[in-house]
């Protein structure tokens, strides 16, 4: 998926949307650092709010832009704990849905068919997606950062060369690639 997402130029209106883990082992790769915004799925529960606060720790200083999508909430306690444990993190949150259940089962509905409350969340995390400014500069500076690390680390002895060669230092990021 990293190697997809380097190599992609989307643009206004067009989206990947990725199903990932969403503890350390995102952190194997450069991966968590290619998208435009990441939302975590979590539950009103200690373990969930720690696996945020886990990816949180790990993504700081690199740019991403993390947000909570709460599942599973039941009651106003529910959001309350969220709210208090991910503060303005929290994108929205999902209550119990019978478009889901059905889902589950085998019984797949169009979304527009999602419970209103539960197709506005959905809204919001669009809306908040579209909202972010694309930085092409800093995705490539991010690619090259982990590359040369990788490299540093395992891929130049695995390889007997230096990976480094394999950057364009003339490649510019969203930009139509130019031929001679």
């Amino acid at each position: 998926m990293e190697l997809y997402l380097n190599h992609l130029v989307d643009g206004p209106g067009e989206y990947v949307v990725v199903d990932m883990t969403a503890g350390a082992d995102a952190f194997a790769s450069g991966l968590f650092t290619r998208f435009d915004l990441t939302v975590l799925v979590s539950e009103p529960t200690r373990r969930g709010i720690g696996v945020y606060q886990q990816y949180a720790e790990h993504a700081r200083g690199h740019g991403v832009e993390l947000r909570v999508l709460g599942n599973k909430v039941t009651d106003a306690e529910d959001v309350s704990y969220l709210r208090e444990q991910v503060g303005d993190a929290l994108i929205g949150w999902f209550g119990q849905s019978a478009w889901v259940r059905a889902a589950e089962r085998g019984s797949v509905a169009p979304v527009g068919a999602l419970e209103p409350a539960n197709l506005a969340v959905l809204d919001a995390v669009l809306t908040a997606l579209d909202a972010r400014e694309r930085d092409w500069a800093a995705y490539h500076r991010g690619t090259v950062e982990f590359h040369m690390r990788n490299a540093a680390a395992w891929g130049n002895k695995a390889v007997g060369a230096d990976l480094a060669a394999q950057i364009d230092p003339d490649f510019s990021p969203g930009m139509p690639a130019m031929r001679a």
